[in-house]
């Protein structure tokens, strides 16, 4: 099935074009309006795999929008599949898609040369004049088809991971981050951004592994947007209270833990972040490109993590290898021969770290906007430029999830009280609940 793509035709009558991103951001809003959303199915180690869409024709799980608008799509179908793939991609393995089934657009985008200087569009002068970028945007939307709407489609047979390995998953994500994690709290959890600490009860004051992996893994969320990481602005930039900033951090790192949760078949418990659903209904209501925003970043946050915890576990699988038997290594010297397979595991790993922090996406600026297309995924990020006269002032976020819901229903009565107690408590920096 041929893709739609975002183009206007110099001649004929104008005809209104659907808004994707409009339609994924209303269905989104609406389930939240119901109490239900993609990321805030409960997980359990049965299920939690299926949770992340693909498509098996060419092994590559969706990201970003794609993935959170098809977890949506699943979830109100009742689909348990979670391969999704175009009419053509079907055929081409042997596979009908039924007939009757309506499939679920996706978006796609790239990035093209300008092709205003074909030979015999405009004179040099017409095409200084009318864009002087080198390469511009194209939007194309896909239609796809759950593999529970094809026949000929093998059985899914999803990993069944046992309660042990759901566990070990969850601790190897939180160690080999390598991230500060203090058990210090009675009945609190927090990322404190000035000490670039993450501050969690006891594993015994959950109710389960679902409350404790759900709730670590959010704060293990936060902690990758911190500057020397992928210094993400919604962590970094605290505007005034009862701005959207600290509800759309809260959004990423919620997106970011189920993500991990279903890449690693750990539970998930929504109903610790439950506290923001209004604020997010709010923000995505004014905006139809944070949820893809939000997605995205989300999506980054989770690759992070998963690239530490693949490059700790090789390092850890080398050093317990030892040298290899022809290695001309004795006994005396082997102590010495580790230390320096461990030095170069550990450049290796910086380099990791500098190389996902630093890495950027091709961008393409206009007047209105500025977006960041990752190549390899066919995702964008959409940023709206403020105003020329628009000024915000920084100032740093205090509080507990009560006084965050207070700010968002602009509950201001009990604001000084909270502060006072958040501060003392937490932290001028610190980001709770």
């Amino acid at each position: 099935m041929a893709a739609t793509t975002t183009q206007t035709t110099a001649a004929g009558p104008a005809t209104e074009k659907r808004d994707f991103r409009q339609e994924v951001t209303d269905r989104i809003v609406a389930m939240l309006e119901k109490g239900v959303a993609p990321w805030q199915k409960p997980w359990n180690p049965g299920e939690a795999s299926v949770g992340i869409p693909f498509n098996p024709t060419s092994d590559r799980a969706y990201r970003g929008g794609n993935a959170i608008h098809l977890m949506a799509t699943a979830l109100n179908h009742g689909y348990g599949d979670p391969r999704w793939m175009t009419y053509k991609q079907a055929s081409d393995r042997g596979w009908q898609v039924r007939r009757g089934e309506k499939g679920t657009q996706i978006e796609f985008w790239d990035v093209k040369p300008n092709r205003d200087d074909e030979p015999g569009t405009a004179d040099d002068s017409q095409r200084d004049r009318r864009d002087t970028r080198e390469t511009r945007l194209i939007h194309r939307v896909y239609t796809v088809f759950n593999a529970a709407q094809i026949d000929g489609v093998p059985a899914y047979q999803p990993r069944q991971r046992t309660p042990f390995e759901v566990v070990q998953s969850g601790e190897k994500i939180l160690e080999n981050s390598g991230a500060n994690i203090r058990h210090d709290q009675a009945d609190r959890a927090f990322y404190n951004r000035s000490s670039d600490t993450i501050h969690l009860p006891a594993k015994e004051a959950f109710k389960d592994a679902a409350g404790y992996y759900g709730t670590a893994l959010h704060e293990l969320a936060h902690w990758t947007g911190h500057p020397s990481r992928l210094n993400r602005a919604t962590l970094n930039e605290s505007y005034r209270f009862g701005d959207t900033n600290y509800a759309k951090e809260e959004l990423r790192a919620e997106l970011a833990s189920v993500f991990l949760a279903a890449e690693r078949g750990i539970p998930h418990d929504p109903e610790q972040h439950a506290a923001y659903v209004g604020s997010w209904i709010k923000m995505l209501r004014e905006d139809k490109n944070e949820i893809f925003r939000a997605a995205h970043d989300a999506s980054l946050a989770s690759d992070f993590l998963l690239s530490l915890e693949r490059d700790r576990s090789i390092a850890d699988e080398t050093l317990a290898a030892g040298p290899a038997p022809d290695s001309g290594v004795n006994s005396g010297t082997r102590e010495a021969a580790y230390e320096q397979d461990s030095a170069v595991l550990q450049r290796d790993r910086e380099d990791l770290l500098d190389a996902q922090a630093s890495r950027e996406p091709d961008r393409l600026e206009t007047s209105n906007t500025i977006a960041s297309v990752e190549r390899n995924s066919g995702t964008v990020k959409i940023e709206e430029k403020q105003t020329g006269t628009e000024r915000r002032s920084p100032v740093e976020m205090y509080g507990s999830s009560a006084v965050a819901q207070n700010l968002t229903r602009g509950n201001n009565d009990e604001l000084n009280a909270a502060h006072a107690v958040a501060t003392n408590a937490l932290g001028q920096s610190a980001r709770a609940l």
